[in-house]
């Protein structure tokens, strides 16, 4: 059944929905009504994007190609660079290369950055500048810094002009830039920045006024090598819809918008998640198999490693086992209260560092914290778990319990806030495999301890 009925938003939310439920459904419908496609693409990229992302890539790629190069380059724009990067290998090298031409150059650069080398390589041959410049210039920049996450695309004017002659210079250019047109920047004979005007301000001044008495001197900036995480903080600090970007010489060379700077806070905290377990940090759903396998498994061995000395440590304590075969039921017990309390003291510290709330002259305070946070909870829940093994199975077991859960807590306290402290002070991620340190020291202790304090009291 045709859609050309309904409004074009409905229509293009309901085939993006359609293609997130049954996206063999959605590639038969739109095999079948190649205009819609077409429609959806070119006045909806956003959605357009969202479907080719669901699509298996032979699929996506084929809808791709369908569409003239200038409306393609507007969807792998709106896409996640990893899964537009998928798509290339099913395409012809001069197709692929047209798309690289038509696309904005920050975006091509992402999406050129996630192919190997020899691809890329052959792919820039094949693009003509100046968005060729454009790209091999961002290309040189790591993609979580300043310069990896910034567009070329910025006004700048003189800083010697009136405000009239400005907004003549930005009527030129409007049709160029379109949604760039953030902030207008000031800069002198050499590219340097000198100021930044809003629009409000240019609209409001006398035309004879000059753009150096609008602006605003020393404007907050980065450096191409700034760190996204600092660029972030910045933006949102000082509630910035985009920063400036200057090379050393304080040369005007790009800007981030304030979008950029959430997706990079979106990834920061992902790859934080991903760390805190040892999956890759840079590992998403459009990752190869190989790759994921390749990355995931060192950090499977390493829990091979710390389940072996687990075991050894409980095949020490075999005879007591042996005695009082209930302890084996409740010894997992320990380690998971444990766990799960230093998993919450680990959450708390690795988001307190994240969003730049726990700097190092602050650390052993909330270390000290989290430690008196486990300790309390520890001692609740071994007076409960006490009077209930006392009930069940006497004095000496309550005993057992009582002692083993409060050691559990205090380490798995200490263990949580610690942890990600002292791989910062060592030059290390925070999130690097915490998570995984720390099930270590939790379940020895935990089960360690019970174990031996059940072979001295028991």
């Amino acid at each position: 059944m045709r859609l050309k009925f309904l409004r074009p938003r409905i229509v293009a939310d309901g085939l993006r929905d359609l293609a997130r439920r049954k996206p063999a459904e959605a590639e038969e419908y739109f095999d079948q009504h190649a205009g819609e496609w077409t429609a959806l693409a070119s006045t909806n990229p956003h959605n357009a994007a969202d479907i080719l992302e669901v699509m298996t890539e032979p699929s996506a790629a084929r809808l791709l190609q369908r569409l003239a190069p200038e409306i393609a380059g507007e969807v792998l724009n709106e896409m996640k660079p990893e899964a537009s990067a998928n798509l290339f290998p099913e395409l012809s090298t001069e197709v692929a290369a047209g798309l690289i031409q038509a696309m904005d150059p920050d975006q091509a650069a992402d999406i050129l950055g996630h192919l190997p080398d020899e691809i890329q390589a052959d792919l820039l041959t094949r693009v003509e500048d100046p968005e060729k410049a454009a790209i091999v210039d961002l290309l040189r920049y790591a993609p979580d810094s300043a310069g990896g996450l910034m567009t070329t695309d910025v006004v700048s004017l003189p800083v010697g002009i009136t405000a009239g002659e400005a907004i003549e210079s930005l009527r030129r250019i409007h049709e160029e830039l379109g949604n760039n047109l953030t902030y207008v920047y000031a800069v002198d004979t050499d590219n340097r920045l000198r100021g930044v005007v809003s629009f409000r301000e240019l609209f409001f001044a006398r035309p004879g006024v000059g753009l150096d008495e609008v602006m605003v001197e020393h404007p907050i900036s980065v450096t191409t090598t700034t760190d996204r995480e600092v660029v972030s903080e910045l933006v949102q600090r000082y509630r910035l819809l985009a920063i400036p970007v200057v090379d050393n010489q304080h040369r005007l060379v790009g800007m981030v918008k304030v979008d950029e700077t959430l997706e990079a806070v979106q990834a920061e905290a992902t790859e934080d998640i991903a760390a805190m377990v040892g999956a890759g940090t840079e590992e998403t759903v459009f990752t190869p198999v190989r790759t994921s396998v390749r990355r995931r498994f060192p950090w499977i061995l390493v829990n091979l490693l710390i389940g072996a000395i687990e075991a050894g440590v409980i095949l020490q304590f075999d005879g007591v086992i042996a005695d009082n075969v209930r302890l084996a039921a409740f010894m997992p017990l320990t380690a998971l209260l444990a766990g799960n309390a230093g998993a919450q003291s680990l959450a708390v510290i690795i988001r307190a560092m994240s969003v730049g709330d726990l700097p190092p002259g602050r650390a052993l305070r909330a270390v000290r914290r989290e430690f008196i946070v486990g300790a309390l909870n520890g001692i609740l829940i071994a007076v409960v778990i006490g009077i209930g093994s006392a009930a069940l199975f006497g004095i000496a077991t309550a005993t057992v319990f009582f002692l083993a859960i409060l050691a559990a807590f205090f380490a798995a306290g200490l263990a949580g806030a610690g942890i990600p402290v002292v791989l910062r002070r060592l030059g290390l991620d925070p999130a690097l495999a915490s998570n995984i340190f720390l099930t270590m020291v939790t379940d020895i202790v935990g089960m360690g301890g019970f174990l031996s304090v059940a072979a001295i009291l028991l």
